[in-house]
């Protein structure tokens, strides 16, 4: 084989590999999407934990509220109980007193139990809508997750299918040739073999190309490789 043909077929090679590496970085992001629409009705599930919660300290706090007021009303029925058994003016008026005081009392804690009330209600609400906002997302994410499933199984088919057009590619390049390229994937060149451009530069790492290398590829005298190790190519 001649180093033209055998640089065409290192080209090919690469065409294949570059397809193998998309097929994965698609893949990789189908199942980070995948990630993504779990981790979105995690957090739905988790704001309605939060939510019940909030509710669950309201009802506690009215529920103490009603206590408060069971405890003034038990006051203020034995404040008027003893009315009658007063002897001076001074203490009748001082029972009036200690009366009005907690009737006033009583009514800033049931305006409190009225306020919580409101907000159970808002936060009653707000339960429901998420609830709904969540089995929505649940429907979605599951009808989503169905089809980027199925898209996961596609490039896998592809990447074996790519694969087998791989060991075949591979098994025609002179062994010397086919270990450098193997090489330079191998320490994270994803371009092996790059094109001398026009402008005498690498495509792959974007430095001039001796000006030696350049006419020995002009002159098609064996393979040429790049001072970055890269195999070098012309277009036709």
């Amino acid at each position: 084989m001649d180093f033209a043909e055998t640089l065409k077929r290192l080209v090919e090679l690469q065409r294949t590999d570059s397809g193998l590496d998309d097929l994965e970085k698609l893949k990789k992001g189908f199942l980070l999407e995948i990630q993504n629409l779990d981790g979105a009705v995690t957090d739905l599930k988790g704001q309605i934990q939060i939510e019940k919660k909030n509710l669950e300290d309201l009802l506690k706090q009215r529920k103490t509220l009603e206590i408060e007021i069971g405890s003034l009303d038990t006051k203020i029925t034995k404040y008027q109980g003893q009315e009658n058994e007063v002897k001076s003016n001074e203490q009748f008026a001082a029972l009036k007193h200690e009366i009005e005081k907690s009737r006033e009392d009583k009514g800033k804690v049931e305006e409190k139990v009225l306020e919580c009330l409101f907000k159970e209600d808002e936060q009653k609400q707000k339960i429901q809508n998420l609830t709904g906002q969540l089995a929505q997302a649940e429907k979605k994410a599951a009808e989503d997750k169905k089809n980027h499933q199925q898209k996961i199984a596609d490039c896998e088919k592809a990447v074996v299918d790519k694969n087998e057009d791989r060991k075949k590619q591979f098994a025609e390049i002179p062994q010397e040739f086919a270990e450098g390229y193997e090489s330079l994937r191998s320490h994270g060149k994803k371009v092996a073999v790059a094109e001398a451009r026009e402008d005498q530069t690498c495509g792959g790492c974007n430095m001039n190309v001796p000006p030696q290398i350049l006419n020995e590829m002009r002159k098609n005298i064996g393979i040429q490789r790049c001072n970055c190790g890269r195999y070098l190519y012309v277009k036709d």
